[in-house]
């Protein structure tokens, strides 16, 4: 079971009135000859309204791109014995921040970089 936002719903109907509404006029031109002097008139009306009318149509299909997040890495490392670790990117984190004593030597650590990983894309 497709399930069909709302917007895109009513968008679709805003299409089809549209459309008939267009309908109505080339048809009403043909069939009225007290329309002969307005038929230009009316029949470009129309055919802006069918313009809109697939705008609106093609214009609810399209889903807006999915911004995907992307993944920051926070790199600390040691002044000491250089030992690297990676973890997920923190408010406030910042280069060559110190982060306390490192887990191994307990030297002094710092923010050694900070990068983003993309969502790989299919």
């Amino acid at each position: 079971m497709v399930i069909v936002p709302k917007s895109q719903k009513r968008n679709t109907i805003i299409s089809i009135v549209l459309t008939l509404i267009a309908f109505v006029l080339f048809v009403s031109v043909a069939l009225f000859e007290e329309l002969a002097e307005l038929s230009m008139i009316i029949m470009i009306a129309g055919l802006v309204l069918l313009a809109a009318s697939w705008a609106v149509y093609f214009m609810s299909g399209k889903t807006p791109p999915k911004e995907e997040a992307e993944n920051v890495i926070t790199v600390i490392a040691c002044r000491s014995c250089g030992q690297v670790e990676e973890r997920s990117f923190a408010q406030g984190d910042y280069i060559f921040k110190d982060m306390g004593q490192c887990k191994k030597c307990s030297g002094p650590s710092f923010i050694k970089s900070i990068y983003s990983v993309s969502p790989k894309k299919e």
